[in-house]
């Protein structure tokens, strides 16, 4: 009876031990694919990829969803792309300031001032930088008050026109987050603090309250829904917006930029090597779950697109950005390694 015993869990221990091993193994196999996963391609005109994937299962997975979004779409967007910039409205932007009959009990506390090509801001302690960087035409501003707060200036209302609608979505975009709160005024208006921001047509609009109070933040939406109203074009949508999946994309991460400095403007944790937009070259982004149950979007993984003016651009700037990153890695893990092509990065590995 007793050598019975002694078998039974000496058949247990065994069994016990094995399951155990078995199961570090598999953790150390998952462990080893965890990390900052890069994966870039490039189709026709397009660069397309995703950053700061967690393991590159994932990565990859994500990248086929892009490529079908692409070939689905691309051909639409080619045929659409021809009208994206046709413009209903086209007054200059002191032109769309409400005057004081526009509005109830809220009026200009002075004559309003512009700003046009390299003159933005050069007489106050803000970089115009940004702006440029999205097109920057023109810009008109004007301080509104109301007796009810004592006539003194409260709401600065200022509208940039930014060219196209594409240049003006970006800006408006470069702004946003996630679960932030929003104000219909004609267009999908962002509140965030003392600030409400839209774009309509080629338009940007940035509408600031000097101080916190209701009847203050009331006057700065009546005076968004103004100025709405003069704009007959629809709030701006991209064409190559619609080139991203929307699978599990979060909800007001989408991003547009037209060059690498306003790239590294929005996102501060790029991997060390990234493609390089070239003259006309367009880029969008947002970020993406990395898990189906994550709810934390500082953990997400990024997919971006660049549409090139032809490719043989793409071709070229895809083929330094294998170059440099062949370069950097030493070739361990090259590019060359994969024959669909792509880049595959473990981020970390690569510095």
């Amino acid at each position: 009876m007793k050598r019975t015993i002694t078998y039974v869990f000496d058949r247990f221990y065994r069994c016990s031990l094995c399951i155990y091993l078995l199961c570090s193994l598999m953790l150390i196999s998952c462990d080893g694919e965890q990390g900052d996963w890069t994966i870039v391609q490039r189709e026709d005109r397009y660069i397309y990829g995703v950053w700061h994937s967690a393991t590159a299962k994932r990565a990859e997975q994500t990248m086929l969803e892009v490529a079908e979004s692409i070939e689905g779409s691309s051909a639409q967007v080619e045929e659409s792309s021809a009208t994206e910039n046709i413009l209903q409205t086209t007054l200059p932007p002191e032109h769309l300031l409400p005057s004081d009959g526009d509005l109830l009990g809220w009026g200009q506390s002075r004559a309003p001032s512009t700003y046009e090509g390299k003159t933005l801001y050069r007489d106050r302690a803000t970089s115009p930088d940004l702006y440029y960087a999205y097109g920057f035409e023109r810009q008109a501003e004007v301080e509104y008050e109301t007796p009810r707060f004592g006539s003194k200036p409260l709401i600065l209302l200022e509208i940039f026109d930014m060219g196209t609608p594409e240049n003006a979505f970006g800006i408006y975009h470069f702004h946003t987050y996630p679960r932030m709160k929003f104000e219909w005024v004609g267009s999908k208006a962002m509140l965030s603090g003392g600030y409400l921001r839209f774009s309509k047509g080629k338009y940007f609009v940035q509408i600031e309250g000097y101080e916190f109070a209701t009847g203050i933040r009331e006057g700065m939406i009546t005076l968004a829904k103004a100025v709405a109203a003069q704009i007959k074009d629809p709030p701006p949508k991209p064409q190559i917006l619609a080139l991203l999946p929307n699978n599990k994309r979060i909800h007001g991460s989408t991003k547009l930029f037209r060059s690498n400095w306003t790239l590294s403007q929005v996102y501060s944790t790029l991997p060390t090597n990234v493609p390089q937009l070239t003259g006309t070259a367009l880029g969008i982004s947002a970020h993406y779950q990395n898990k189906s149950d994550s709810t934390n979007w500082m953990d997400a993984q990024i997919v971006f697109i660049i549409r090139f003016p032809d490719p043989a651009t793409a071709e070229s700037a895809y083929g330094l950005y294998r170059d440099t990153v062949d370069a950097l890695i030493k070739g361990t893990v090259g590019p060359e390694k994969r024959t669909d092509g792509a880049v595959l990065i473990n981020e970390p590995s690569a510095l």
